[in-house]
């Protein structure tokens, strides 16, 4: 718990004999919205303070309560704006509801409001409490997301619907062919069902395959990875080898363990000899398994947590970790590191930099041969948001990524989303046309040779040529280069149109990059 929330538990059993007044049924249900909310249990909390609202609407307490709860809750953040507003109108209102509304005006975009709420806290505190981010920092967060929210991004992005529930779904990874997806989710199912302190179950790992048509339906990892606690995937190496997991369990607080998948099974996940006493966060390894980059809050760094890497030794273990340095790490949290698929482009998570609300995702470049990292870029809204923004993966074009958020018409809670970099040319595909006879007899040369054969792609959309192919005199193949979308082949046969096929190439990372199709030439006689 930290010192915030220690500060509100005895903020609440200070304020006891205030319900006390409201008559005895209430100063039980009172007691009780009390102890939920000091639990952790926002969801449950929400319930208890909406009945004690019934009856004392305009209640100070039960207003900065519920509206903690709200904020500290993805339910509806316009919610804690409403109670937290209510709340602040009373003159002997806590100062630190106002920094609570402050946050709440944050994650609804409404930054002008939020800076204001952040300078009525500053005035009317000595000290703030560590725990949380300074009300400056979240003052410099807002003026970032107003400088930068206006320059957005240029992505298109997506739910993942099937992987989805209306329970925390979150921490995505995909191996560099966009074909396997491990992440993290908090679902009922998860077994056995052992209640976390936010009152969802404890989260386990899922995994999903793309089936050439769509993600199929996510299964659990087996105990091998995942137990009765808390275990979360952190990263995911680019041939779907090695999962790296967070874990709170029997065998490790807050460490990372790997798992190296065999065939079609991930095998029994070990602790990494990275871990300490202290806190570690993610892991991510370097796709030829030479480099290891990690988080922990160990003593020594900037603050907070930071990221740190380290070499694998002849014997397999890691060396000792050397600190990323001050173009990553801020003293702030620096966390989630991952490394690309092409060993160079560096993903990571920072409540600091030019961060527009708690952690933005950031990219750096990697230089293996000195060991340095170039000064990071935002990612840019939307895919970063006054939220917090943690994880990211990406394909091997570095075209397609996945995280995720709590956003607008979600499933309900944390979803997983995939991200299309527009900027980032989408893979190409070579389409081989084979011309065939009814009975799969190919074309000879002479045949070729004898008839003048084309096709014709159109884009579907615009209906305009965007090639014209004629076959190879060899094999009777036409060899067509395509990016995704919708085509129209037309085929013809001495100036003739004979045949006309519709065809569709997914925006995503190919699981392969051939693809054949028949073009039939004449029935068998």
């Amino acid at each position: 718990m930290s010192k915030k929330n220690k500060t509100l538990l005895l903020f609440l059993i200070a304020n006891l004999l205030f319900s006390i007044t409201y008559g005895q049924s209430i100063n039980t249900d009172a007691k009780t919205a009390r102890e939920v909310l000091a639990s952790g249990n926002m969801r449950k909390a929400i319930k208890h303070y909406t009945e004690l609202l019934r009856v004392h609407e305009n209640n100070t307490e039960y207003n900065a309560y519920i509206g903690y709860a709200y904020l500290n809750s993805r339910i509806d953040r316009t919610k804690a704006v409403e109670h937290l507003e209510k709340a602040a109108k009373s003159r002997t209102a806590d100062a630190y509801i106002h920094y609570d509304l402050g946050k709440a005006y944050m994650l609804c975009y409404r930054f002008d409001e939020a800076i204001e709420s952040f300078k009525t806290f500053q005035s009317k505190v000595a000290k703030e409490q560590e725990g949380d981010l300074p009300a400056q920092r979240q003052i410099e967060m807002c003026e970032n997301a107003k400088m930068l929210m206006p320059l957005r991004s240029n992505v298109d992005i997506q739910n993942i619907g099937i992987l989805n529930t209306e329970f925390p779904d979150f921490n995505p990874y995909v191996d560099e062919t966009e074909s396997t997806i491990v992440f993290s989710t908090k679902r009922d199912k998860n077994s056995p069902a052992v209640e976390d302190v936010d009152g969802f179950k404890t989260s386990d790992i899922y995994i999903s395959t793309f089936n050439g048509k769509e993600w199929e339906k996510p299964k659990r990892l087996p105990n091998t990875v995942n137990t009765s606690y808390i275990e979360e995937s952190v990263g995911f190496s680019a041939d779907g080898t090695w999962l790296f997991i967070y874990a709170d369990n029997p065998y490790g607080l807050d460490d990372i363990f790997l798992s190296e998948k065999v065939k079609k099974n991930f095998q029994k996940s070990e602790k990494l000899n990275i871990n300490t006493e202290y806190k570690e966060q993610g892991a991510m390894m370097s796709p030829d398994g030479n480099w290891l980059f990690f988080s922990s809050d160990r003593p020594g760094g900037y603050g907070g947590f930071d990221i740190y890497y380290c070499k694998k030794l002849p014997n397999g273990d890691w060396s000792f970790p050397i600190n990323a340095g001050n173009d990553i790490n801020t003293q702030y949290d620096d966390s989630y590191p991952y490394l690309a698929p092409d060993g160079t482009t560096f993903f990571f998570a920072s409540q600091g930099h030019n961060s527009i609300g708690g952690y933005d995702l950031f990219k750096s470049a990697w230089n293996e041969d000195n060991q340095t990292f170039v000064t990071p870029d935002n990612l840019g809204f939307p895919i970063n948001t006054p939220d917090d923004n943690k994880t990211i993966s990406v394909s091997k074009s570095g075209r397609y990524g996945y995280i995720s958020d709590f956003r607008e018409k979600g499933a309900g809670d944390l979803d997983i989303y995939k991200v299309t970099f527009l900027d980032v040319p989408a893979p190409l595909y070579i389409v081989t046309a084979k011309m065939m006879i009814a009975d799969s007899t190919v074309l000879t040369p002479q045949e070729i040779a004898a008839t003048e054969y084309k096709i014709e792609v159109k884009d579907a959309a615009t209906r305009q040529i965007t090639g014209t192919y004629r076959p190879n005199k060899h094999n009777a193949q036409f060899s067509i280069v395509l990016k995704s979308g919708f085509y129209i082949f037309d085929f013809y046969v001495n100036g003739a149109k004979k045949q006309t096929l519709e065809y569709t190439i997914d925006d995503r990372e190919p699981l392969r990059n051939n693809q054949t199709i028949d073009i039939l030439v004449k029935e068998n006689d």
